[in-house]
């Protein structure tokens, strides 16, 4: 239909309203806009929203039309603000009471939300190689340290308290049950919170199978050590600081501790490539992180390509001496039809193609043979050789 006939037709139902007589008179008039049925509906539309304004500015379709340029096809607007502290009267956005220029006690006040720039010093904040270097735990686990006068070293059986961990060295470890034999299956550095204290005990011992985890009175001074106890409190001082306190339970004394946040772990990182994705060594070296010339077996796996197929093939001379075909889908999107596949049929001689839209998958081997039979009947010769993917 033509688009001059469809405008007719709109405006042809509004005629017969009084009130948009005139509406429809200016419509008509105008050869641009009765040319596009669209930007009478939008002149209409701009001429509902002028009527349902409550101000007192004029209503006429005029100024829906001054919307259109001579020289533009596609319709723009004009929109009018207020300036310079005063209200605009053209403005259709606000009315003269709400205008802020003329009221400027009605603006809501801007709330500051300054961001902090990033520092541009890398070395003055935590750079992302020390984060991942840095074991991070979710929530800090409340244990508890047994302060042991005739302990020698100290002693825990969890592993992730203790730091620069090496496991070459087995020591037997002597207890009061002389039927129990332990064995400290390492050494390293223990680092805990406690008190709100980073506290560190070099030289301690890791002992799986230690009931309890164990603090050397004795490693905990070099001249003098006050431990004074209020009810079922104590503290130790050292040169007259307090620099651990805890609870007494059953007549031993017992320190609360967690571990802290973050803490300095040997962290392998092979696993860290895993976890960034297989990330390659430039952007690793980026990061400050040491390289690694680990294997990576789905890093290969992704670079490994398959052997490639011949480029040509053998050439013929004759028709149906060689025929490709080829059936590509399901389509996602379905055709006007309905149909979802299609069928490619070429002959490697002449180039000649046909192509066939199936509805189903199972349609392909009737159109195959019905077209091998076609192309057979008109060359008068058998084919010889079919190419499928």
């Amino acid at each position: 239909m033509p688009s001059k006939v469809l405008s007719y037709i709109i405006l042809g139902k509004l005629a017969g309203d009084p009130k948009l007589s005139k509406v429809v008179e200016l419509l008509t008039l105008n050869e641009e806009i009765i040319e596009k049925p669209n930007q009478i509906l939008y002149c209409l539309q701009e001429y509902a929203n002028h009527c349902q304004t409550k101000d007192d500015r004029p209503t006429t379709v005029t100024s829906a039309l001054a919307l259109f340029s001579a020289t533009n096809q596609e319709p723009y607007q004009i929109l009018y603000y207020c300036a310079n502290g005063k209200y605009n009267p053209k403005c259709l956005t606000h009315k003269k009471e709400e205008c802020f220029g003329e009221n400027p006690h009605l603006r809501p006040q801007r709330q500051d939300n300054k961001r902090k720039a990033p520092n541009a010093n890398p070395a003055s904040h935590l750079s992302t190689a020390q984060a991942l270097h840095t074991g991070m735990l979710l929530k800090p686990k409340n244990q508890q340290i047994v302060v042991d006068c005739g302990a020698m070293h100290h002693m825990f059986h969890s592993e992730e308290v203790l730091t620069s961990l090496t496991k070459d060295t087995k020591l037997p470890v002597t207890t009061g049950d002389s039927s129990r034999n332990l064995i400290a299956k390492g050494i390293g550095t223990a680092s805990i919170l406690s008190n709100n204290q980073h506290l560190t005990f070099p030289n301690s011992l890791f002992v799986p199978k230690l009931n309890f985890n164990l603090m050397s009175l004795l490693n905990l001074f070099n001249e003098e050590l006050s431990i004074n106890r209020h009810n079922n409190l104590f503290s130790l001082t050292t040169k007259g600081k307090e620099f651990l306190h805890g609870g007494i339970e059953n007549n031993i004394m017992k320190v609360d501790y967690h571990l802290p946040t973050s803490h300095q772990t040997m962290v392998n990182i092979h696993p860290w490539h895993e976890r960034l994705g297989h990330v390659g060594k430039s952007f690793i070296k980026s990061m400050g992180l040491p390289p690694t010339n680990l294997p990576c077996k789905t890093c290969d796996l992704n670079k490994a390509h398959r052997l490639p197929f011949k480029d040509h093939f053998e050439p013929v001379d004759l028709p149906l001496d060689c025929i490709h075909i080829n059936l590509v889908g399901p389509i996602s999107r379905l055709s006007i039809s309905g149909y979802q596949y299609f069928l490619t049929i070429v002959d490697q001689a002449t180039s000649f193609k046909i192509f066939w839209f199936l509805k189903n998958k199972s349609y392909a081997f009737h159109q195959f043979t019905m077209t091998k039979k076609l192309m057979e009947n008109q060359h008068n010769r058998p084919l010889k050789k079919l190419v499928s993917d």
